[in-house]
């Protein structure tokens, strides 16, 4: 409103001045003009201090709007980066949706087949229940959970690092991308409960109870039933949680 105001004040002035550029020069004849000749060497001082004045006024005039215009040019430079970086933050949230999406599909993808040994019955598990199963049974399929290339061998196994390794991925995304504290901790937060819920042994639902797996008997380490390849993983993830 403001800016509107100066605006219609300078073309007012610009209106005024332009018709009495046309109308004096038609009302000079009817004027008394004679005496004016006595002042015609005050009028060549006055014109030859107000000249250069005037071209001085003209130069201040040329570089403000200069100014403007670089001051003009760089707000929209500013914007134009802006938008860029809210056009790059949207693809990086963009990609972790995917990957977390990824993720998830591949939890809930995943089955096993578990056998009833009372009576010899099987059950076909889907997601975080077929993979808890899995790993529960895992030792009982004569299988050497410290032989990394056996274990390599089972379809389960690849899944479940295939499924740790897209979540390295994510985590390591998470911290390396400019995307804003609160998604950063929104991303951590339900990637910590997916996997707390979907992999990670049961000691790490509750913290506060500071429970630990069994040893091992062979190599003294505290992994309990998950092969040391799928642990060794885990407490890797595990660092990202903080």
């Amino acid at each position: 409103m403001k800016s509107y105001k100066q605006n219609r004040k300078v073309i007012w002035i610009v209106i005024i001045g332009a018709v009495f550029s046309i109308v004096a020069p038609l009302l000079l004849p009817f004027l008394s003009l004679n005496y004016l000749k006595d002042y015609g060497t005050i009028g060549d001082a006055v014109g030859g201090i107000a000249n250069p004045i005037t071209q001085l006024v003209g130069f201040v005039l040329l570089f403000l709007a200069l100014k403007a215009q670089i001051d003009s040019n760089k707000l929209i430079q500013d914007q134009i980066e802006a938008e860029s970086r809210k056009e790059m933050l949207q693809r990086e949230l963009t990609h972790l949706h995917q990957l977390y999406s990824f993720m998830e599909n591949d939890i809930k993808s995943f089955n096993y087949e578990n056998r009833f040994k009372d009576n010899g019955s099987t059950e076909l598990l889907h997601g975080r229940r077929a993979i808890r199963c899995f790993i529960d049974d895992i030792e009982n399929n004569n299988i050497d959970l410290h032989n990394t290339e056996q274990l390599l061998q089972e379809d389960g196994v690849r899944e479940i690092m295939s499924i740790l390794k897209i979540a390295e991925l994510i985590f390591k995304k998470i911290n390396h991308s400019g995307i804003e504290q609160d998604d950063r901790i929104f991303y951590l937060g339900i990637m910590r409960h997916e996997l707390v819920f979907s992999i990670f042994p049961y000691t790490d639902l509750d913290e506060s109870a500071n429970l630990r797996l069994p040893v091992c008997k062979e190599c003294g380490e505290h992994h309990g039933n998950y092969p040391p390849l799928i642990f060794d993983k885990l407490m890797e993830l595990k660092q990202f949680f903080s």
